[in-house]
């Protein structure tokens, strides 16, 4: 029996634990758009509901500074900490759909999980967007003007970790669920197009 409870109490760590958290790029005032910009940034604009990010439709902006940029690659998680809205997303492989290189805005905590062969970057993000997970957020967020989530708080989090079959059975299903979703939605926009053309012509 306490060799079952080691076992139990391995799959459960902290974030901090299994993940660096590292903060969104500090701009200096507000993000200014401009075509000749050397990268793109991710703002809590971009970020749908769901954690869906519109990558093709990132601001270009001047990102570079004193210091390298910390520039999202695939697998990374950034996480909206201000607002209300406190939801993880995984970062694809964006060489082929992007020509410059992408931060996330300082309203993100950029994540990277340390050991990938253990824990599935989309599987933590899976869980970060969880009802357990979206409880401890709501309850550890402060402030009053505008509620947000400290790099503490989301270091603290726990997390489970299954074995890998798991994860990626879940990450999957996970996958299947957001493309349904999406095609329905789709359907709906069209059908609702549909009948405004129809009323327009019916009752101009």
């Amino acid at each position: 029996m306490h060799h079952l409870n080691d076992a139990f109490h391995e799959m459960l760590k902290k974030l901090g634990q299994i993940a660096s958290v590292g903060a969104g790029h500090p701009f200096r005032g507000s993000i200014m758009t401009t075509r000749t910009g050397d990268g793109y940034v991710v703002q809590v604009r971009d970020m749908n509901n769901d954690g869906l990010v519109a990558w093709e439709d990132l601001a270009c902006t001047q990102v570079r500074g004193r210091k390298e940029p910390a520039w999202l690659v695939a697998g990374d998680i950034i996480f909206s900490a201000r607002g209300t809205r406190n939801i993880a997303s995984l970062v694809p492989n964006l060489s082929a759909r992007l020509s410059k290189p992408v931060v996330c805005g300082p309203h993100f905590f950029h994540v990277k999980v340390s050991n990938p062969d253990k824990l599935l970057p989309a599987f933590l993000a899976w869980q970060l967007n969880q009802k357990a997970s979206q409880k401890y957020f709501s309850i550890s967020a402060q402030g009053s003007a505008q509620l947000s989530i400290s790099r503490t708080h989301l270091e603290a989090i726990p997390v489970f970790i299954p074995t890998l079959k798991k994860q990626q059975a879940i990450v999957e299903l996970s996958n299947l669920a957001t493309k349904e979703k999406q095609l329905l939605e789709k359907l709906i926009d069209n059908r609702r197009r549909e009948i405004n053309a129809l009323a327009q012509k019916v009752l101009k």
